[in-house]
């Protein structure tokens, strides 16, 4: 019974991770198309700093607390087009951490990842972002004694992202600005989460 109500309650989270990476393939195929009519590509280093919202495991049935904290380190192409498209192929590494309630046991979530950053504009700039990669989440391997922690444990798998932000180019060699993202890791009890916070990045 257990089993089935898990299935049936991660079909959804899996169709929207498959969707994204769908999503997140084409912006690539796409990308150096567009590039070839844009100007000579730009070394970008983003870092990320979050707030995260849990939304599933249960933060109740497994004494975690609903607010978190993460950071992300991206490393892109930064590409502008004539028409003021600007592209960011890109790679990075983020790190989030989910905090206890009560007794029960935090729980860190590693992710590695690859994607695309599409926005339009030259000084204030709208932007979508997408990621495909791999998600490795750890507990601690001691329970302390008492805790109604569900027996979640250590695992990895596809972990997805999709998100929204707006940059504000303050420099010639700086942009900054706040973002909105959901993730997804796909592995038993399916860490879900929405990050929100602020970037930084250095354009070279």
């Amino acid at each position: 019974m257990i089993r089935s109500r898990m299935s049936s309650s991660r079909r959804h989270p899996i169709f929207s991770a498959a969707l994204a990476s769908a999503c997140a393939c084409a912006a690539f195929v796409a990308a150096p198309r567009a590039a070839h009519a844009a100007n000579t590509g730009k070394f970008d280093l983003g870092i990320d700093g979050d707030a995260t919202a849990l939304l599933a495991p249960s933060p109740v049935q497994n004494n975690l607390s609903t607010m978190g904290s993460g950071f992300k380190i991206r490393f892109a192409d930064h590409f502008r087009t004539r028409n003021a498209v600007n592209l960011a192929p890109e790679v990075g590494y983020a790190f989030d951490h989910v905090f206890a309630a009560n007794s029960g046991v935090p729980e860190n979530m590693n992710r590695i990842f690859a994607g695309l950053r599409l926005g339009f504009g030259v000084n204030v700039v709208p932007t979508l972002y997408a990621h495909v990669g791999y998600g490795f989440r750890s507990v601690s391997a001691t329970t302390p004694a008492g805790t109604t922690t569900a027996g979640i444990v250590g695992d990895s798998g596809l972990a997805v992202d999709t998100g929204v932000a707006v940059e504000f180019r303050v420099a010639e060699h700086l942009s900054l600005g706040p973002h909105a993202e959901f993730v997804y890791i796909d592995v038993p009890n399916a860490p879900q989460w929405l990050a929100f916070g602020g970037h930084l990045d250095f354009i070279f």
